[in-house]
């Protein structure tokens, strides 16, 4: 946890942040590859600031790793990305870097021929937007950089790369100690459980608070489906395990800050299933579900249930992570609540405090 003086600092630095103090500019290297293995992207996160400044650096360009870095497009339809999608605890400094002021970190995007399916869409030239939105700590403004996408053409190979071999399940917890396997149980069953209630919400108040203030102007009948596949668990989602161990692409390491992530089977650029990985921290240090009533339900460790429920709109709806946070997710553009996993998660939680505590 950090200390008061510490916390104080970050939420100074959150409030005086805005969108001239970041700038970003991205290059491919290569504007036509033979290969999707050729694709090489080069982000440049600059500080023109007289103050540095701290953000997270996880599902945005400053994160060279598996995560998702850009919004890929072909022909002006989406490229599914087909990374790994997780749950965070942003006070977890590993989480984040810091840009010094007057200067800028590069991160070059290599490996991404997994990270996206590329064989649906076939050869030609792709569109890279970058994601730009940032965040300098838990319930901060959402920062959204504006910069321009690159092109890539990929002439011959865009055959499918697998980040990690996955198998088709249905939602089945998947651990060999007892304690653990029943705390998946019970989160699972909370997960539905919440996702049911947010749908039967928006069924009965259309209209209601905790709707407008987490998916406002967006077609209700698209977010109850989204909630319905969760709380259904039915096959046409997709099927998946729910580890309590095993870490496959090794993010789940000691004060890594990842609290849980998934990884998707897709084909012909549908989801087909996934497997979610549920790491150490989500056992030790976050909530159960009844504790929201007491501790509120903000932050992503407030409840096991609820982390379930952001992995499962991962899984069933292909959602990304945009921001963290109810407040921050109360906060986003109406397309990008549509988009976001915490969304999900925070209007699950909003109607089992309203109707349950």
């Amino acid at each position: 946890m950090f200390r008061a003086s510490v916390i104080l600092g970050l939420s100074a630095l959150a409030l005086g942040l805005s969108a001239g103090d970041l700038k970003v500019s991205v290059k491919a290297i290569k504007p036509s590859v033979e290969s999707v293995d050729d694709i090489i992207l080069t982000a440049v996160v600059s500080n023109p600031t007289t103050k540095d400044i701290r953000v997270i650096a996880k599902n945005n360009v400053l994160d060279g790793s598996t995560t998702s870095s850009f919004a890929v497009s072909k022909d002006d339809s989406s490229v599914l990305f087909t990374g790994v999608r997780t749950t965070l605890d942003l006070s977890a400094d590993a989480l984040y870097v810091t840009i010094p002021a007057g200067s800028s970190i590069a991160v070059n995007h290599t490996a991404l021929g997994p990270l996206y399916d590329f064989s649906t869409a076939g050869t030609g030239t792709y569109t890279f937007a970058p994601n730009t939105i940032f965040q300098t700590g838990p319930d901060a403004d959402p920062l959204h950089v504006e910069t321009k996408p690159v092109s890539v053409e990929v002439t011959r190979d865009v055959a499918k790369r697998e980040l990690i071999p996955l198998e088709r399940r249905l939602s089945t917890p998947s651990c060999g100690d007892g304690g653990r396997l029943q705390v998946i149980r019970d989160s699972l069953s909370y997960a539905r459980s919440l996702a049911g209630g947010a749908a039967t919400d928006i069924r009965s108040h259309p209209n209601g608070p905790e709707y407008s203030t987490y998916f406002g102007g967006n077609n209700q009948d698209d977010i109850w489906f989204g909630m319905d596949k969760i709380a259904g668990d039915l096959a046409s989602s997709g099927t998946r395990s729910i580890f309590c161990s095993g870490d496959p692409a090794n993010l789940c390491g000691a004060n890594s800050g990842v609290i849980a992530y998934t990884l998707l089977i897709t084909q012909n650029g549908n989801i087909i299933g996934s497997d979610i990985y549920l790491c150490d921290f989500f056992f030790n240090s976050v909530g159960t579900t009844p504790s929201v009533c007491q501790n509120g339900y903000d932050s992503t460790t407030s409840s096991r249930g609820g982390v379930v429920l952001h992995e499962l709109s991962h899984a069933t709806s292909g959602t990304n992570d945009i921001a963290y946070g109810c407040s921050a997710c109360a906060r986003l553009s109406p397309g990008d609540k549509r988009a976001n996993a915490d969304n999900y998660r925070c209007m699950g939680l909003a109607i089992y405090k309203d109707y349950v505590c």
